[in-house]
């Protein structure tokens, strides 16, 4: 006499899952996407109606925009490798790194602080009466802000990791954090191409 499985055979355990935490941060950065789209369609719908886009005496666009490139892709670079760092369990080692990536974040918001200011230097005087510079800060300053908001995450990643809170079999936390920054930096490639394009 034989006895079937419980299970028929042939089942299996789904092979892709993803947890709500994950699904919840591919929802919001797709909802942020369309707000950083729907900027930049403005922006180009805004410069297609303008012929003297940049008129005789407004600044060409900060050269300091590469050093803000620069920050960004090493903030990027630094959460990859404070993964790897943990994924190995080098503690020590992953803290180093989180501390690069809160560096340079506030590398960043410094180096765009300067770009900002070097915009609205006209002549000796500031001026924002133009749809030139006035869609520069829209963009840029945008972007800023969920640079911002990302602290948020990195210091609480940054708090757990001081109580040893995360390890190799317990970093979604850190991944989400860094999947956060990586997006901002994708997004940060994006204007800058258009930025320069248009301009």
């Amino acid at each position: 006499m034989s006895f079937q499985s419980e299970h028929p055979r042939g089942a299996r355990e789904p092979s892709f899952r993803m947890s709500a935490k994950q699904l919840g941060m591919w929802i919001f950065i797709a909802s942020l996407s369309v707000i950083f789209i729907a900027n930049i369609v403005g922006y180009l719908v805004t410069r297609s109606n303008n012929r003297e886009w940049r008129t005789l005496g407004l600044p060409g666009l900060p050269p300091g925009l590469f050093a803000s490139t620069a920050f960004i892709l090493l903030l990027s670079l630094s959460g990859h490798l404070a993964l790897r760092a943990l994924r190995s369990n080098h503690y020590s080692r992953f803290k180093l790194w989180l501390r690069a990536m809160l560096g340079f974040a506030v590398l960043f918001l410094v180096a765009q602080a300067f770009n900002w200011r070097s915009m609205t230097q006209v002549e000796g005087s500031t001026s924002l009466r133009n749809l030139y510079t006035f869609t520069y800060f829209m963009l840029t300053g945008l972007h800023a802000l969920h640079v911002v908001v990302g602290f948020v995450p990195l210091g609480l990643v940054l708090y757990k990791a001081a109580q040893r809170k995360y390890s190799s079999s317990r970093l979604e936390g850190v991944a989400l954090c860094v999947q956060y920054w990586d997006f901002l930096g994708v997004v940060w490639l994006v204007l800058l191409a258009t930025l320069y394009c248009v301009t």
